[in-house]
C-alpha cells in the first residue's frame, strides 16, 4: 500500500499560480484545462503542483475536475492588504507538518542547511521528497511573514491571539411587513379604548358594509356573543345614539349565576357576566363583569354596544392566555 502524502511538496507560489488560473475559468475546471492554460502537459510534476494546492486548501479535487475553495475565495476578496496575508497564513499552515514545523521552532532559528535531513528523521518524510519540502516551507514561510531575513521562525499561536476578528459581510435583519393584505370592501378600524387607565385601546375589525341574512337559530345576543347558539350575529356600522335616548335606569346588585351554565373553558378565572332584564320601555340588558382589573356595569340598547362587550371580552381572553 503506498504511504499517503499529507504534506505538499511545491512551492506556496505555484500552488497559488494554478488556483488562479482554475479562478479564472469560473472556479471549476478539467486538470487538462487547467495544465493547457499554464502551456504545461499532465505530468507528474504539474499533478505534484496540483496537489499541494490541494493540501494548502486552495483547491479541490475530485475526479480530475478542480474547483476553488473559500478559503481562496477569501483571499482573493480580502478587504485590505493586511487580511489578505492572515488569510495567505491560514492557507500556508493548513498542512500539519507546516504546523509542526512552526511549533518546533518559534522564536528560534530555522536550520535551513538541515532542514531536509531533519524532515526524514524527526518528521517521516520521504528522501525523494525531502529537499522539496524543506525548500517549499522556507520560501512560504518568508512569503507570509513567519520567517525572518535571519531565519527566525514566528510564534504562530501569539500572531493568532493578536490576529484582529475576522471581518465578515453583515446580513441586514429583514424588515418586518408593515403592509397588510388588501380586503375588499374592508372598513376603516373602530377603536374601543381601554376600561383601565393605561391600557392600550383595542383595534376592531368590523365585517364589511354588506349585510348577511342570519340563519335560523338563537336570537339571544350573549348566546351569540359565547358562541353558544347557531344563529349568526349581525353587526351594522357603528352609529351615535340619539339623544333621545332613555337614562340608564338604576339596576339592583344582578343575582349570581351558578358556572355550570358556562362553558367549560370559561370556568378557570373568566368573569361571569350576569344579564338582568329591566322593565323599561323598548328593549335593554344590562351586563355586569367583575375580575382582576374590571368592574364595570354595561346596559345595552342598541346592537352597536355589543362592540363595547366583544372589546371587553377580548381583553379578558388576553388576560387568561397570559
Amino acid at each position: 500500500m503506498p504511504k499517503l502524502i499529507d504534506y505538499p511538496r511545491t512551492t506556496y507560489a505555484s500552488a497559488w499560480e494554478v488556483a488562479e488560473v482554475v479562478d479564472d475559468t469560473g472556479g471549476k475546471c478539467a486538470l487538462e484545462t487547467c495544465a493547457r492554460k499554464l502551456d504545461r502537459k499532465v505530468s507528474g510534476s504539474f499533478k505534484a503542483i496540483v496537489g499541494s494546492a490541494v493540501k494548502f486548501g486552495l483547491l479541490t479535487s475530485k475526479r480530475e475536475l478542480l474547483s476553488t475553495t473559500t478559503l481562496f475565495r477569501r483571499i482573493k476578496h480580502a478587504y485590505d492588504k493586511q487580511e489578505e496575508l492572515l488569510f495567505h497564513r491560514e492557507a500556508f499552515l493548513t498542512p500539519p507538518l507546516f504546523t509542526q514545523l512552526c511549533r518546533k521552532f518559534r522564536q528560534r532559528e530555522l536550520p535551513v542547511q538541515m532542514l531536509d535531513v531533519m524532515l526524514i528523521r524527526e518528521f517521516d518524510v520521504e528522501e525523494i521528497n525531502a529537499a522539496a519540502v524543506a525548500k517549499a516551507f522556507a520560501e512560504g514561510a518568508r512569503a507570509v511573514g513567519l520567517l525572518d531575513e535571519h531565519n527566525t521562525v514566528a510564534d504562530i499561536d501569539q500572531l493568532a491571539a493578536q490576529a484582529p476578528p475576522r471581518r465578515e459581510l453583515a446580513s441586514p435583519t429583514p424588515a418586518a411587513n408593515s403592509f397588510r393584505t388588501p380586503t375588499a370592501n374592508r372598513e376603516p378600524t373602530r377603536s374601543v379604548a381601554g376600561i383601565e387607565g393605561g391600557e392600550p385601546a383595542l383595534t376592531l375589525n368590523p365585517p364589511p358594509a354588506t349585510r348577511h341574512t342570519p340563519t335560523p337559530g338563537p336570537t339571544d345576543a350573549v348566546a351569540n356573543l359565547f358562541g353558544l347558539g347557531g344563529g349568526a350575529l349581525e353587526m351594522p356600522n357603528a352609529t351615535p345614539v340619539p339623544a333621545a335616548t332613555a337614562a340608564p335606569q338604576p339596576t339592583p346588585n344582578p343575582p349570581a349565576v351558578p358556572r355550570a351554565a358556562y362553558p367549560a373553558a370559561t370556568a378557570r378565572s373568566l368573569p361571569v357576566p350576569a344579564i338582568v332584564p329591566v322593565p323599561i320601555s323598548g328593549t335593554q340588558f344590562t351586563i355586569h363583569l367583575a375580575g382582576p382589573g374590571i368592574d364595570t356595569q354595561l346596559e345595552i340598547t342598541h346592537e352597536d354596544d355589543l362592540l363595547l362587550v366583544q372589546g371587553l371580552l377580548e381583553k379578558i381572553r388576553r388576560q387568561l392566555r397570559v
